[in-house]
């Protein structure tokens, strides 16, 4: 009997297994229906797909984590956006602002309370109900909590140094309230949302038994998978460091396409983690990988294989990526260990840094690695977004009339460099500081980014011509990331993701936030410009006149480019992808969302 009733019990856990495994047993009511093939729907363009396969594509860098909220690299928030959704998500198609976790929401005349109004009925990726409670943990225990470490934080506090107070009304009811007006509380509302019931164990302030900060090293890389839980379309299933990342179908996500088919369609995606896009670039020619973000220097040869091979190359060279590219100069190198005390007074000089902008050769970066297909860049807003300073009105025609150009000149880098007294001391053509030391700086790069490590090789040729030494390094993307925070690295080139909203940089740009890695003792002792700036991103965010907005960023921008130059900007490429023809809705890629990169992952299918 004994023995009888083990194997029932065996039998119970295996058909509860089951049944978790299954997910909804039918479409929830409050279910995201994305709208393929639809006339008169930004999916107009698109088409329903049908269930199965594993997608494959790469990146050069291995996960540094699974935490979304103390991200700070795209090593890990490329895997977090596939497994995590917030209150609010971003069109792939119109860039709008749209209901995800939250079906709708309404705000008060004054503009400074906006009541939330959750799906009902959804699940996490293991069969737990989602409910306000995940979003109040989200919010009050996560992100404004000063205990844990996060970036989000930083484009959530109000222009008064307040935030915005989020509230359980019901178990489906929140309401965020402001005290004053605050122009992006709608796009800060879409951080993602987090499980309570998998991570309050790691948070001392719900669990007094763990030390402060314990919740800043959850869901490491050492986390078993089966502990990681989203709302997203996929979950991590297993990671093998250096070659791949799997992950599979989130069996609970809410979004159905018209006919009633659950997202998304791939039963897996896996990310191969390989050494160069050189060899991202072999794999996709030989068909191991459905899609790939492509280099502008691959198109011709794409191209050449279009027909025969069978894929699609995208090429919209008017239409540039939203994010940034630059190189980061260091004003606190040594500041922490009492050393590099000359490298750190050269950093802190403007003019230095503005000899440095005069030695991009962007031209020949654009004509030479992104074969003309990319866009000079001065700005830290997107050239995408309506409030780029480019333009002469809110969301009008690009004309660059305001545009700082530091156009590449040997001569201007040169006479910078002479009236700081950078100069050759000694006669062996290598300038000096004023101690008769060797001005000696490395650069460095991601390994396996070709492009980046081409514009490290282009500005330290031209530095050379003018008696500056720039030895550049490539290294490890994680541990690039580690410099940077670390304030150890000299000059850095990498990037930044960007958006049309302005005030999603107040982590980067304001002088306390927590990605001023360029002069992060700024925080307690901010320039005089770092001052002005951090009063027009404030000033950015308290009216609800985009036009009045505008011209406010449009002052932010050129001050930052042309005074503060913490970051000189390279160029922008414009947007280059390929994909298999058999990814159904491929078609839809651009520079916000594309089936490798997120934000068609669901929607996407093989034909």
């Amino acid at each position: 009997m004994k023995k009888t009733v083990l194997v029932l019990l065996g039998l119970l856990l295996v058909f509860s297994a089951l049944a978790i495994a299954q997910g909804y047993e039918t479409m929830p009511a409050d279910a995201k229906i994305i709208p393929l093939g639809q006339a008169d729907t930004p999916y107009a363009d698109a088409q329903p797909g049908v269930r199965g396969g594993i997608f494959y594509c790469a990146t050069i860098s291995n996960p540094k984590k699974w935490n979304d909220v103390t991200a700070h690299e795209t090593s890990t928030t490329q895997y977090t956006g596939l497994m995590l959704e917030g209150l609010i998500s971003t069109n792939p198609v119109t860039v709008a602002i749209e209901p995800e976790l939250a079906k709708s929401w309404d705000v008060s005349e004054d503009g400074l309370t906006i009541t939330f109004h959750l799906r009902q009925g959804l699940k996490w990726s293991d069969g737990e109900p989602f409910t306000a409670d995940d979003v109040i943990f989200s919010f009050n225990d996560l992100y404004l909590n000063e205990d844990v470490e996060t970036d989000t934080r930083d484009i959530l506090v109000l222009p008064d140094d307040s935030y915005p107070v989020v509230t359980k009304i019901d178990d489906y009811t929140v309401q965020v309230t402001t005290s004053v007006v605050f122009r992006p509380i709608l796009n800060s509302m879409g951080a993602n949302i987090l499980p309570k019931h998998a991570l309050a164990q790691y948070v001392h302030k719900l669990n007094p038994d763990v030390p402060v900060g314990t919740f800043n090293s959850a869901w490491g890389l050492d986390t078993d998978p089966s502990e990681l839980v989203g709302m997203g379309p996929f979950i991590v299933e297993s990671y093998t460091p250096d070659q791949n990342v799997t992950m599979r179908r989130n069996p609970y996500y809410y979004h159905y396409d018209p006919n009633g088919v659950q997202l998304p369609y791939f039963d897996k995606y896996v990310v191969l983690t390989v050494a160069s896009q050189d060899v991202s670039l072999l794999k996709f020619r030989n068909g191991e990988l459905d899609a790939l973000g492509i280099r502008a220097a691959d198109v011709p040869i794409l191209k050449s294989e279009e027909a025969q091979k069978g894929f699609t190359v995208l090429v919209n060279p008017d239409l540039p990526n939203y994010g940034t590219s630059w190189i980061g100069i260091n004003e606190d190198i040594g500041l922490a260990e009492g050393t590099h005390d000359n490298e750190r007074a050269l950093f802190r000089t403007r003019d230095f840094r503005a000899a440095l902008a005069h030695l991009v050769d962007k031209q020949a970066i654009i004509d030479s690695l992104y074969n003309g297909l990319a866009v000079p860049q001065w700005s830290p807003v997107s050239y995408l977004s309506p409030f780029y300073a480019g333009r002469d009105y809110y969301g009008g025609p690009v004309t660059e009339k305001d545009a700082v150009i530091f156009e590449y000149s040997l001569d201007k880098a040169a006479e910078l460099l002479d009236g700081i007294g950078i100069v050759d001391r000694d006669g062996d053509g290598w300038r000096d500081y004023e101690d008769g030391t060797r001005v000696e700086i490395e650069l460095n790069t991601n390994a396996g980014n070709t492009v980046r490590e081409g514009i490290c090789l282009i500005v330290a040729d031209r530095a050379a011509k003018i008696g500056l030494k720039l030895n550049f390094v490539p290294v490890d993307f994680n541990t690039l990331v580690n410099k940077l925070f670390a304030s150890t690295g000299e000059l850095i080139i990498l990037g930044l993701t960007g958006g049309p909203e302005p005030n999603n940089g107040a982590n980067v740009y304001k002088s306390d936030g927590g990605l001023h890695f360029w002069h992060y003792s700024a925080a307690d002792n901010p320039t005089e410009v770092e001052k002005k700036i951090d009063e027009l991103l404030d000033a950015g965010v308290s009216t609800l006149d985009n036009d009045k907005a505008f011209e406010i960023y449009k002052e932010y921008q050129i001050t930052l480019a042309k005074d503060d130059l913490g970051l000189v900007y390279t160029v922008n490429s414009a947007f280059t992808y390929a994909y298999y023809n058999k990814v159904g809705n491929g078609n839809l890629s651009s520079p916000v969302a594309t089936p490798g990169g997120g934000g068609l992952a669901d929607i996407c299918y093989f034909k």
